[in-house]
């Protein structure tokens, strides 16, 4: 009786016959006046960030006279395309693709391991200097990139790393915000489902794969896109890292465009969105997945 009288409280009350009370109605009414204005008041800040965006993409297709011209043009008055074919024919574009998915898959996978493993360890196990450790891979976060860029290029020279994916890889494997972010959700994982599993016979690995990672499915897609994210987009590692043009990722490819003296306008607002259109894709894809993994990290502290 208890658990029927829990349920029937947390219904809204209804009047005889099945109508919805009075409060429960004007309840109802202020969330959707309080919603339909919040998005009211979103949406001129949404079309400030999208006009540029609107105005690359359709100036892509304009020709360099058009695009220079004082006055601005929506609307191109020729389709003109050449920019994209000789950026297509000049650029190694399709290769740069290639090189950039292939270090950005390569990270993500490894990071996203690496933050579930020392995730849990950090959360769930006890072993001396754990806290001292985890403070000092904390502190990282709080170390400006450009200080460590001379000392890491030049430990990766001396390991015979340049020039090479390996040397493109091995800076994203472990990211500190990653384990931060797992160490914190994990900390919501309840100790006795893990006890039971160990009493099972279940080790560490077997757990790991078989509850950690399920259960943190939200948080590691955020690590994930996060992650290959930043490594596509990476420019300045690359640029030191890598000599030989068939290993250029795609932002080194399309600085070859925008890097000439003669400079074409089309050519650089082709190469633009010829860059930027799979990451808005990949982006919008999964944006649920970024909110709602950084959402759960607030569970428990």
């Amino acid at each position: 009786m208890g658990v029927l009288r829990t349920n029937s409280e947390s219904l809204p009350a209804a009047e005889p016959g099945g109508r919805v009370s009075q409060s429960t109605f004007y309840s109802r009414t202020r969330r959707r006046i309080g919603y339909w204005a919040i998005l009211i008041g979103l949406i001129p800040g949404a079309a400030i960030m999208f006009i540029p965006f609107f105005w690359m993409y359709i100036s892509s297709f304009k020709t360099p006279k058009e695009i220079l011209q004082p006055s601005i043009t929506w609307l191109p008055k020729t389709f003109y395309t050449a920019g994209y074919v000789e950026t297509w024919q000049e650029a190694t574009i399709l290769q740069g693709y290639g090189n950039s998915l292939l270090i950005a898959g390569v990270t993500t996978i490894l990071a996203v391991f690496t933050s579930a493993v020392c995730g849990y360890v950090f959360a769930k196990k006890e072993f001396a200097g754990k806290n001292l450790l985890f403070i000092f891979v904390l502190s990282t976060i709080m170390v400006p990139f450009f200080m460590l860029f001379i000392p890491s290029f030049v430990l990766y020279f001396k390991l015979g790393l340049k020039n090479t994916y390996l040397g493109l890889i091995l800076p994203g494997v472990f990211t500190p915000f990653g384990i931060l972010i797992t160490r914190q959700f994990l900390h919501s994982v309840p100790n006795e489902l893990l006890d039971a599993a160990r009493a099972d016979g279940a080790g560490d690995i077997r757990i790991l794969w078989h509850i950690i990672i399920p259960l943190s499915r939200s948080v590691l897609s955020a690590i994930a896109i996060l992650s290959f994210l930043g490594t596509f987009n990476d420019f300045l590692w690359p640029l030191v890292m890598i000599d030989d043009r068939h290993m250029f990722t795609l932002p080194l490819v399309l600085r070859l465009i925008t890097g000439r003296q003669a400079t074409r306008e089309d050519q650089v607002l082709a190469a633009a969105v010829m860059s930027i259109t799979p990451i808005l894709i990949f982006f919008i894809i999964f944006q649920r997945h970024i909110i709602r993994g950084i959402a759960l990290t607030g569970l428990k502290g």
